[in-house]
């Protein structure tokens, strides 16, 4: 049973850190305290005083753009299964997010991508302790190809793209930028 694979998921793994309930370190329980100097209430362990605090976690992901449209894939996984975004995910610990940006892109459509420059950086108004590293890139000579994550690919022009069937806020906001930034362009 142990070494069977594990799915994440996404809904409880939005609960943190704001539902840690146990020390990280000893396993007591953890309970809420003013800290000093910063004058907040912190999660400290009933047992060896640790305290947690809680940084946002943070998501990286790839604009691949050819040609003038904006690769998007249909999620096949929850949150928001069925709905269009760009390839992306969490970055791993000690990872930088660019480096988190070509693996997820990798991993959820197949393609290996030169990396170009930073397109913003956004935050989830649904869960503001998300925030999101969108890059720009090239596609490199891998197609883009279906994945458990990404049940379909597809390039989307300016004008075509889903908006009333994106998965996130920051998939929205991400494209606006992405849209302004090529009819500034023109």
């Amino acid at each position: 049973m142990k070494d069977d694979p594990a799915h994440p998921n996404h809904h409880v793994q939005r609960d943190y850190p704001a539902k840690v309930r146990f020390c990280p370190l000893c396993g007591a329980a953890m309970a809420p305290r003013l800290i000093m100097p910063e004058n907040a209430r912190r999660n400290v362990c009933t047992r060896c005083g640790f305290v947690h605090f809680p940084g946002p976690k943070l998501v990286a992901g790839c604009f691949v753009v050819d040609g003038g449209r904006v690769l998007l894939l249909r999620r096949g996984i929850e949150p928001a299964v069925g709905k269009w975004t760009f390839p992306g995910g969490y970055v791993d610990f000690g990872e930088n997010s660019a480096d988190a940006a070509v693996r997820e892109t990798r991993e959820e459509v197949g393609m290996r991508v030169a990396l170009g420059p930073l397109l913003g950086v956004f935050t989830d108004s649904m869960s503001p302790a998300m925030t999101i590293v969108v890059y720009l890139a090239a596609p490199g000579i891998d197609a883009p190809s279906l994945s458990d994550e990404a049940t379909e690919v597809r390039y989307f022009a300016p004008d075509d793209i889903p908006w009333h069937d994106l998965a996130f806020p920051t998939t929205a906001d991400a494209l606006t930028a992405w849209v302004a930034s090529t009819r500034s362009t023109r």
